[in-house]
């Protein structure tokens, strides 16, 4: 399905500093983060460091992983709104949630 997005591309969007283009391309941009950062827990949650902290999940690599996670998701939020608001619904990570857990620890 097309849908036409009366927007030029290299028009700054309305309550944002981006323009359409830059939007879809860090969308992309992070979208292809948030890929890796899946991978990486993954491979983490395999590995013997989380096994053998009997699944703790205040280990430092665990929550060094889960804060990269989080900044990624809110910025795809934010940026599923700001091309939401041309008429761009392409929210890909629109049931995932922020795990504000993590958010206590310092920056690792």
């Amino acid at each position: 399905m097309l849908k036409q997005v009366n927007y030029g591309r290299n028009e700054t969007i309305e309550g944002s500093h981006r323009t359409l283009s830059d939007a879809v391309t860090m969308y992309a941009i992070y979208y292809s983060d948030w890929s890796e950062v899946l991978e990486e827990l993954s491979e983490y949650y395999k590995g013997p460091e989380w096994q053998s902290t009997r699944y703790t999940i205040d280990t430092p690599s665990h929550v060094e992983l889960m804060q990269k996670r989080n900044s990624i998701v809110r910025e795809l939020q934010r940026l599923s709104e700001e091309l939401k608001s041309v008429g761009i619904d392409v929210n890909l990570c629109k049931n995932i949630e922020v795990d504000e857990y993590f958010d206590q620890f310092k920056a690792v």
